[in-house]
């Protein structure tokens, strides 16, 4: 597998996943997104928010965005 058939493949799983992530937590109310889990980001919004960051702090160090 060449590098840019690697990144293609990378970009492909990131979207269907966060296909996936968007899908499961817009059945929740936002008392249900910020509700502390105890786990290491708190609540599911921490855990959303520190992907957007982490895509955006990428897509920028690449050129990209």
């Amino acid at each position: 597998m060449s590098l840019r058939q690697h990144f293609e493949l990378m970009a492909a799983y990131n979207q269907w996943m966060n296909a996936k992530v968007h899908k499961a937590s817009s059945n929740l109310d936002g008392t249900a997104l910020a509700e502390d889990r105890g786990a290491f980001l708190g609540s599911l919004l921490g855990a959303l928010n520190h992907i957007v960051v982490g895509d955006a702090i990428t897509l920028r160090s690449t050129g990209v965005a």
